[in-house]
Order: C-alpha cells, then structure tokens, then sequence
C-alpha cells in the first residue's frame, strides 16, 4: 500500500499543477514512476509466490550449462553492486557443467540471493559467488558480510513477507515484498534441492543444492 499511496500523492500534486517549477514537476514525474515499478516488483513476487505453492506448478526442465547461466546472472548483477559500492568475487571454473532444470526459476532464485546479500552487506565490500559441485548436486554459495541477525530473526529469514529491520538495508535499494527468499527456497525445492543459511557473527552465507540430472 505504501507506493501506491505515493503515487496517488504525486498524481494529486500533478494534476491540481502543485509544483513550483519546471525542475520540480519533473521530479515529480520520476518520483511516481519509481513508486510504479517499485509497486510492479511487489505485485511480480506476490504473483510468483502464489504460482510456486499452487497444486498445479510444474518445471520446464531442459540441459542447461549452470556455469554459463552464471556467468551471464553477474554480467547483469555487475553494474548495481558497483553503485552500491560492492565487489563481486568469483569462484567459478570456465569448464561447462550441463544440469538438467528450469533454467528460468533457478535464474530467479540465484537472482533474489544476489539482490539479498547487496541489500543487506556491509557498505564498501563484497559479495562471493562460488559453485562447487559433487558426484550427485550442483552447489551454489552466496556470501556477504554484514550486521549479524538474532537467533529469532535467523530462524524468520524464510518466511513469506518477513523483512529485517530496515536499518538493515540499503536506503538507494527498494525494498520487496519480502518474499524473494521465500521464493528461492520454493524454487530449489522444487527441483528437489535445498536453500539453507550458514551464519557466523557478521558472515551470511547461502548455499542453494540441488540434483544435476533433476529431480
């Protein structure tokens, strides 16, 4: 409801011409578009939650390299960690690695850890994307530091529309739904894997598993 009632505010402001300026108006213009998109994410998560947990959801599993998906995830990630004052590390081999899965949800929930960990790192620092692999699973880790959690709100992280204290995150970020983890966890379920969170004082590190050959 919050952007949604900031832009109902600005359309107000624009269409009673309450703006001083020529510069003004136009920040009043950008303003209710950032609140638009901002609401557009909500809705997006909230839709996407809704079809992970129906009855009906099904994969569109196909041969995919994981190293390539990954690869091309960061190229796009890249530019809004550096704004954000944040360094990517890979450890990633160059050597192709063909999983079978749905290439589009995976992409989402490798996604939704990478927005996590640049919401809620330690400004200037890091974020380590590793993937390590053995005779049965496919291992992708997400690590960054930042504020350590309490216990009960360690054991919260995944539930659907939690959010951490946004003290917490960054102020040039948006923030969702708090829904994205819930959803990389439904995902990784889905393919018959596991999403779990390794924390140690300020270290957060996400590790998502699942099958190579599929469920």
């Amino acid at each position: 409801r919050t952007p949604l009632t900031s832009i109902i505010g600005y359309l107000e402001l624009l269409r009673t011409n309450s703006f001083q300026s020529q510069d003004e108006y136009n920040r009043f213009v950008q303003n209710t578009y950032s609140k638009a998109t901002h609401l557009k994410k909500l809705l997006d998560d909230l839709f996407e939650y809704t079809r992970l947990t129906s009855m009906d959801t099904h994969l569109e599993l196909k041969q995919i390299d994981i190293v390539q998906l990954l690869e091309q995830l960061l190229f796009e990630f890249e530019p809004i960690a550096l704004e954000n004052k944040i360094r990517i590390v890979k450890d990633i081999d160059h050597v192709p690695i063909t999983v079978w899965i749905d290439s589009e949800k995976i992409a989402r929930a490798i996604d939704n850890l990478l927005m996590n960990a640049l919401k809620y790192s330690i400004k200037p620092g890091k974020v380590r994307i590793s993937l390590r692999l053995d005779d049965e699973h496919i291992h992708v880790e997400v690590e960054n530091n930042g504020n350590p959690l309490s216990l009960e709100q360690e054991n919260k992280l995944f539930e659907r529309f939690y959010k951490v204290d946004y003290s917490r995150s960054s102020e040039g970020i948006q923030t969702g739904a708090g829904l994205g983890l819930s959803i990389a966890r439904n995902i990784i379920e889905l393919h018959g894997g596991t999403l779990m969170l390794d924390h140690q004082d300020n270290l957060f590190r996400f590790t998502l598993s699942f099958p190579r050959n599929g469920k």
